[in-house]
């Protein structure tokens, strides 16, 4: 797995696919909207496999967002890609306008908060964070081919 920061955004993707853009509220209720575009997206693109974990994945950053976006709206990409090897996958974007970067807890077994990065990091075959003038992104990319591996 490959963690990034700064400019260095998305390495593998060679060929650009349908991308779905929303603006959400930094409301709790906007980690839910995230996952069900991320579903809809998914399914119309035929990626249906990915789905869960990039649900999972997207909420998770989209919640982290809610918390440091100071009130203003979060933005939220989705883009389907081919990677290097040509393989589908799927990249997530989730800005807010926080310069704060995010920091990786190590969250005790009662602990209600604080494994969001952990499952990124865990799921994803690359994230990262990048920083901006306006804020920051965080990303995930999840390829095809790596969800029917950790399935077999």
């Amino acid at each position: 797995m490959r963690q990034s920061s700064g400019t260095d955004q998305i390495t593998t993707a060679a060929t650009p696919g349908p991308v779905l853009r929303a603006e959400l509220p930094a409301e709790p209720r906007s980690a839910g909207q995230a996952r069900s575009a991320a579903r809809r997206a998914m399914a119309a693109w035929g990626m249906a496999d990915l789905s869960a974990d990039t649900e999972l994945l997207a909420s998770e950053l989209v919640a982290n967002a809610v918390e440091h976006a100071n009130g203003q709206s979060i933005g939220f990409v989705l883009r389907r890609l081919a990677d290097a090897e040509g393989q589908a996958a799927v990249t997530c974007e989730v800005s807010d306008s926080s310069p704060d970067l995010p920091e990786a807890r190590d969250a005790g077994p009662d602990a209600d908060r604080g494994r969001g990065l952990a499952i990124v990091t865990a799921l994803a075959a690359a994230s990262g964070v990048r920083t901006s003038q306006g804020g920051k992104t965080a990303w995930f990319t999840l390829p095809l081919s790596g969800c029917a591996k950790r399935v077999a």
